[in-house]
């Protein structure tokens, strides 16, 4: 008896509730919030970090995280259109909603370095420094990982 009751009453507050206050996003104040940061040049550091980004849209599901990856330094090679990364980043762009952002500081320095435009992913924007990006994203409430 006491189990009918239970499923009884269970029934009766889905009916109540309505359904997005049951299966709702959290709102993004309550949302964990991760930088990840990426200043290392080789493909493992690389992978590892967009490997974290994509098991945090995993475990959350998509619209229950905030993911920011921050490329600079060696790491820009990671954005870079020739990068072996380029499909990858573009699904957990498109598909999960991990945003990238790059250091123009990087851009700027590498450019005049080697004489020629860095031909970046369409999916990344420009910050004025990675350092700072983290620095602004840590002071927002986001955990910094560097993996």
């Amino acid at each position: 008896m006491n189990r009918i009751h239970a499923a009884a009453l269970l029934l009766a507050l889905f009916l109540i509730l309505p359904l997005n206050t049951v299966w709702a996003d959290p709102p993004p104040e309550e949302r964990p919030r991760v930088a990840l940061q990426i200043s290392d040049h080789g493909s493992i550091r690389q992978t590892m970090v967009l490997s974290v980004a994509n098991n945090l849209v995993n475990h959350y599901g998509v619209g229950n995280v905030d993911v920011e990856i921050v490329a600079f330094g060696p790491g820009l090679t990671m954005l870079q259109q020739n990068s072996q990364f380029t499909d990858r980043i573009t699904i957990l762009a498109r598909d999960q909603g991990v945003r990238f952002s790059y250091c123009q500081i990087t851009v700027d320095a590498t450019e005049a370095r080697e004489r020629q435009p860095m031909l970046l992913v369409p999916e990344a924007s420009s910050t004025p420094s990675g350092a700072v990006r983290i620095i602004d994203l840590v002071n927002e409430g986001y955990i910094h990982l560097a993996p």
